[in-house]
């Protein structure tokens, strides 16, 4: 089993200094380069509502985290791409790349809130799912193009390169046909420059928690994540992805699912409760908009009152046992082997949640010396 570790910066309280943020981030990267954890996750938000402190730049953050650590790989779990120009990002990640030394790990959203997107890039709404998915789509070709090839062209319905109009009328290099009509004085191609050290591309990823969305990245060949369901949620999630990979004649990168988890290692099942039950479940209550489905096992229907109850608020004992690492060190140890048995999970991203600094760094040291050397052979 691969284990990773997802830092999430709203974890921490609202009147934390944004250095003090920051510390935080280099010194548990730091921490997991040099305890044996295989990746570190950074992920996208904007603009610090509802006394949250988002990191609105995953890809700058990652630069400063790959100056720092040696080994370990650096994913984004992930990185809203309908959110950026799709070429300059494409230039960020392909640099971010070659600082690294080939450490990166793509993972891609296509963004929740709509503040987000209308202050960004309105024509990505995701309240308007079927502009959002070509943005979407039409972002990842252009990376997937750029990364690959030494001169690309692209023309969609949303993105156009090279943009017409873009001309030059200084000197030309005698290969120049590969990118240059020498008539009309207009560039034919575009180039990356540089490209990724990995290639054709780094290991795409996709962020998912729909259907439409799992068999979109099968179709890609991305490797995909899920944030909360069950293990045998996430086994049947599973089937639908290779499925829909072997209908598009793609023999799938992944060997499994890959799923978070939020952990809490505790000295017991009662003080896993008390001291990170409240914390968890401030967090999964703010962004309970998805509603209890996420949490379900397969077939599962639940009752209209509690339907209703766990819209309001979820409870948890209800969402324990489906989804959380919370509890000893040997419970941990068998949720892991669970997802191990039952979804032939690729890889488990840790995430602390809400814990706020001091309960996240207990938990992953004691998860570093309890749990990990377990964990890694299962």
């Amino acid at each position: 089993m691969r284990i990773g570790y997802i830092y999430n910066p709203a974890r921490l309280s609202p009147g934390a200094h944004y250095t003090e943020i920051l510390d935080d981030i280099r010194r548990t990267a730091v921490y997991c380069d040099e305890n044996g954890y295989d990746s570190f996750w950074l992920n996208e938000h904007h603009f610090g509502f509802w006394g949250r402190t988002p990191l609105p730049n995953p890809v700058m953050m990652a630069a400063d985290i790959a100056a720092r650590t040696s080994r370990i790989r650096i994913g984004f779990a992930s990185v809203i791409i309908p959110f950026w120009n799709p070429i300059r990002l494409a230039e960020d990640l392909a640099l971010l790349d070659q600082l690294s030394g080939g450490r990166i790990d793509l993972g891609m959203g296509r963004g929740n809130y709509p503040v987000e997107a209308l202050n960004l890039n309105p024509m990505a709404n995701p309240q308007d799912q079927a502009a959002n998915y070509k943005v979407f789509e039409e972002t990842l070709e252009v990376l997937k193009r750029s990364f690959s090839n030494q001169y690309f062209e692209f023309h969609g319905e949303k993105y156009n390169y090279p943009a017409k109009g873009s001309t030059w009328d200084r000197t030309i290099p005698s290969d120049s046909s590969e990118f240059f009509d020498l008539e009309t004085k207009e560039f034919t191609k575009l180039g990356l420059m540089p490209r990724p050290i990995q290639q054709p591309y780094p290991p795409l990823w996709q962020v998912v928690d729909s259907t439409r969305s799992i068999e979109f990245a099968a179709r890609q060949d991305m490797r995909f994540i899920m944030w909360r369901p069950p293990a045998a949620k996430l086994a049947e999630h599973y089937q639908i992805y290779l499925k829909a990979a072997e209908a598009s004649g793609i023999k799938p990168a992944a060997t499994g699912p890959s799923v978070l988890r939020d952990t809490y290692i505790a000295d017991s099942m009662e003080l896993a409760k008390s001291e990170g039950g409240p914390h968890i479940m401030r967090s999964l209550n703010f962004s309970n908009w998805r509603g209890p489905e996420i949490f379900l096992q397969p077939g599962e229907v639940l009752d209209h009152d509690h339907e209703q109850k766990l819209r309001k608020e979820l409870d948890y004992d209800w969402v324990h046992p489906r989804s959380l690492l919370f509890g000893t060190a040997d419970y941990v140890i068998e949720r892991i082997q669970e997802l191990r048995d039952v979804a032939n999970t690729e890889l488990v991203l840790l995430s602390s949640g809400s814990l706020g600094t001091e309960l996240a760094k207990i938990s992953l040291q004691r998860f570093t010396e309890r749990v990990l050397p377990t964990a890694r052979n299962i």
